[in-house]
């Protein structure tokens, strides 16, 4: 069924916002779902209860009356929520706010819908949006919530419009789902939040989610981010390299990570395998997709120089990303603040032999660019120590099997130095298996994607 016969209905008897989003020319497939649905409602008169039922039909879903007194179901079994109440006085009823306020939707897709006897304008309907989504916990808050007027309306036709509406709901969720599903949806909502600086608003369109970034729209297609006329043939490039990476544990049981706000905003809670490249099949001739180069502005060796500044960390003159300049200066600011009263981070910042950034080169014996090509990366070289390793090929060359090498054996920065360049978003190349523990690289991205669990594949710089 079209997508435009919902449009033109819903324009006409609900004060809504998302149909913008629904595509003209699309369409779903009237059977398909979005997972489990639940359709919970308070209901202060027959209206309401009965456009929960119809929406409840039309989506396959099953109801929850709040005021009733069956338990609350498992909200793990159900991926989607239509959550509704008639309004008093043009506000969510109380019943239902304190019902919000004290459940976890434990990352569901939550869609509300509300019954008035009166007409509302849609600046009352974004002051509700505005409302609910701020009561919501731990919930995704889906675009095309809108008014059902119920006033005098013949309960047919009430009907026909909740399940028309709920159709309309279906197939944005059912849009979403054929652009990637919520993987999609993390990655752009990730790289957004991780590099806030280089992307505009994200933006549901062409039946996907998608980035702009200096003039272009990104997309995401099957682990790749990709202009939209290569989009249809993704195994032509590599994928994003993506693992949940652990970050050093906090100094003290009340210290938070940085990054836990992010990861709880962005990235899905809901039990879900690893964001992981090797998940993915790749063309073997694959080549490199030029997001990443877009970011930095590195697309060659011209461009990557023309976006590198000296600076001078912990006494070192070191070249790097321009954009680097304030994240690096945070580092060198905390790492300062705590040798004050910490010997262990004074002597590693006397024993350093050198500091070094940019330099134009790939990853060694790989076609794939090194992040100090980019100016994105530093390592922080010690002076040799009799018995430490500190890269595994160096180690390698010495005829030793680096993968004996036990982490008390490798030269590691002090705890809180490694802890002070991920609160600013570097990661550690001391936590690959093959480990390199003068390296640091920025990757907040890695850092949102770390709630928790250590995927981390091999990796070299």
């Amino acid at each position: 069924m079209k997508i435009r016969r919902f449009c033109s209905l819903l324009t006409m008897t609900l004060g809504l916002t998302g149909c913008a989003l629904l595509q003209k020319d699309s369409t779903v497939i009237p059977d398909e779902r979005a997972g489990p649905n639940l359709v919970i409602y308070f209901a202060e008169d027959g209206n309401t209860r009965r456009i929960a039922r119809t929406i409840a039909r039309t989506t396959g879903g099953d109801l929850f009356d709040i005021s009733g007194k069956e338990p609350l179901p498992d909200l793990l079994g159900y991926d989607t929520f239509f959550v509704g109440t008639s309004l008093t006085d043009g506000r969510i009823a109380a019943p239902l706010e304190d019902f919000l306020g004290r459940t976890d939707f434990i990352d569901g897709k939550v869609i509300p819908f509300w019954t008035s006897q009166e007409k509302a304008d849609s600046s009352q309907a974004e002051d509700l949006n505005g409302d609910f989504e701020g009561i919501i916990q731990g919930a995704r808050f889906l675009p095309g919530r809108g008014f059902l007027f119920a006033g005098r309306t013949k309960t047919k036709d009430l009907e026909g419009i909740a399940g028309s509406w709920a159709e309309a709901m279906l197939a944005e969720l059912g849009l979403r789902r054929a652009a990637g599903g919520d993987q999609a949806e993390d990655m752009v909502k990730l790289f957004a939040v991780a590099y806030h600086e280089r992307f505009g608003p994200v933006v549901f369109q062409d039946g996907d989610w998608t980035l702009e970034m200096d003039g272009v729209r990104w997309y995401y297609a099957q682990g790749r981010f990709l202009p939209q006329q290569d989009t249809d043939r993704p195994e032509d490039f590599r994928p994003q390299f993506l693992y949940r990476y652990s970050p050093e544990p906090p100094g003290s049981p009340d210290e938070v990570s940085p990054w836990q706000d992010e990861a709880n905003r962005v990235i899905s809670r809901r039990p879900s395998g690893s964001y992981s490249v090797y998940r993915i099949t790749a063309n073997p001739n694959a080549i490199r997709s030029p997001f990443l180069e877009t970011i930095w502005q590195a697309r060659n060796r011209v461009e990557a120089f023309s976006h590198q500044k000296w600076i001078h960390f912990l006494g070192w003159p070191v070249q790097i990303h321009q954009d680097l300049v304030a994240p690096l200066g945070r580092v060198e600011t905390r790492i300062q603040e705590l040798a004050k009263n910490d010997p262990e981070i004074q002597g590693w910042i006397k024993n350093l032999q050198s500091i070094t950034g940019w330099n134009w080169r790939n990853v060694a014996g790989s076609t794939n660019r090194s992040f100090h090509a980019y100016g994105a990366a530093v390592d922080l070289l010690m002076k040799a120590q009799a018995g430490m390793e500190t890269y595994w090929q160096w180690t390698a060359a010495k005829g030793i099997d680096w993968r004996s090498v036990p982490a008390e054996k490798r030269q590691n920065p002090p705890a809180a130095a490694i802890r002070a360049f991920e609160e600013q978003g570097f990661i550690w190349g001391g936590r690959w298996s093959r480990y390199d523990t003068m390296h640091f690289e920025y990757h907040p991205e890695l850092l949102i994607l770390g709630t928790g669990r250590n995927d981390t594949p091999p990796q070299t710089s």
